[in-house]
């Protein structure tokens, strides 16, 4: 057997990247609403993102129920206020893996 057909019989497993810590946002005002950024650095199972807002951190309700990530950092426009926001990562089939902190939006 040379060295090429021992590779190629070989199975791989599949990578899977899940960080201890949680995924990050970030909040700016845009126009009459806010955009809202969301990352999670190492995460391979992240498919999309779920934004949650409002005026207190004890009080936020979902805004955004499915934004796809795309790439590194995804942008979801929404046209809440908040001032308060979190971010849920999201599988393939729509449960929530991890959630962020809660971020205010700068006045």
């Amino acid at each position: 057997m040379t060295r090429q057909s021992a590779v190629s019989q070989c199975a791989i497993p599949e990578w899977i990247g899940t960080p201890y810590y949680p995924p990050s946002a970030a909040v700016r005002a845009d126009g009459r609403g806010s955009v809202v950024y969301a990352s999670w650095n190492g995460s391979t199972q992240t498919r999309a993102w779920q934004v949650l807002a409002g005026s207190s951190p004890d009080s936020l309700t979902v805004v955004v129920g499915h934004a796809p990530r795309s790439g590194f950092e995804t942008a979801v426009t929404t046209t809440a206020t908040g001032p308060y926001f979190q971010v849920r990562a999201l599988d393939a089939s729509g449960r929530v893996l991890k959630e962020s902190k809660v971020v205010r939006r700068p006045s």
